[in-house]
């Protein structure tokens, strides 16, 4: 029986049950494989068009928050059909790098953040995170992209991104809410690792439509340049969080201690 004030788990009154290292490292393995597997099953694409447009909307609002935090102001966010995004943003000239760079970085960096919930030992710590989420995005909504009339897309997917992450928040078990956590973090890290290669790709062909494009624009060098620092950085993000992780979960095994024993003669 639960009360308003006690909660019931494995016979356990008013304890949560925790997290143990050993699930925590499974449930990220087992996520980072399907993630991985995803991307070379014929029509997943279709099935992970939603978070495609959450990583998108999440890249651009790096750009978003960064140029606030650089003392700058946000005109517009905006995300297309077709996943691609654009922020009208004014930034300081001496602080423009720090917008440029927040998208594709800060994709990663949100990426290796939801990493790190799985070493949590709070057991609703998943809910909690998804919870947070579907908060940020609502209120990066209605703060930078609620034009309902010139841009009602944007807006449909802020508000379903939002809408469903707050759904999951309350009626997933918190097993199964550690584990979407933990590959939302698998694929926001592979997808803003992919990202990068495609504007490798983009900067090699002469795009002048990309963040790099702008950066060497602004700051010099060339943007093929700019991109491998933004993949470097990137690599670095995910595989800090990843060790991370592996230490701070692999931490929890037990040593097998030797049995006592004694000599005689």
């Amino acid at each position: 029986m639960t009360g308003n004030n006690f909660n019931v788990i494995d016979g356990a009154v008013g304890k949560k049950q925790a997290v143990s290292p050993a699930s925590a490292r499974k449930r990220l393995l087992l996520a980072l494989v399907l993630a991985v597997s995803l991307q070379f099953i014929p029509f997943a694409n279709i099935l992970l068009y939603p978070l495609r447009l959450f990583v998108t909307f999440v890249h651009e609002s790096g750009h978003a928050l960064a140029a606030i935090a650089s003392g700058g102001m946000v005109q517009s966010l905006a995300v297309m059909p077709n996943g691609e995004g654009v922020t009208m943003a004014a930034t300081p000239p001496f602080l423009s790098w720090l917008t440029f760079s927040s998208g594709y970085l800060g994709a990663a960096l949100f990426g290796a953040l939801l990493m790190q919930v799985g070493r949590l030992k709070h057991g609703n710590a998943g809910r909690l995170a998804l919870g947070f989420a579907a908060i940020s995005i609502l209120v990066i909504t209605f703060a930078w992209a609620f034009r309902p009339f010139t841009d009602p897309f944007t807006l449909v997917v802020g508000l379903g991104l939002s809408g469903s992450l707050l759904l999951l928040a309350k009626f997933l078990k918190p097993q199964f809410a550690q584990f979407f956590v933990a590959f939302l973090a698998a694929f926001c890290s592979l997808n803003a690792l992919g990202d990068l290669h495609i504007l490798l790709t983009l900067t090699q062909m002469g795009s002048a439509h990309n963040d790099a494009a702008n950066m060497a624009k602004f700051y010099g060098g060339t943007p093929f340049l700019w991109a491998l620092m933004w993949a470097m950085g990137a690599i670095v993000i995910t595989g800090l969080s990843l060790h991370s992780f592996l230490k701070a979960t692999g931490a929890g095994r037990t040593k097998s201690t030797p049995k006592p024993f004694s000599l005689s003669r």
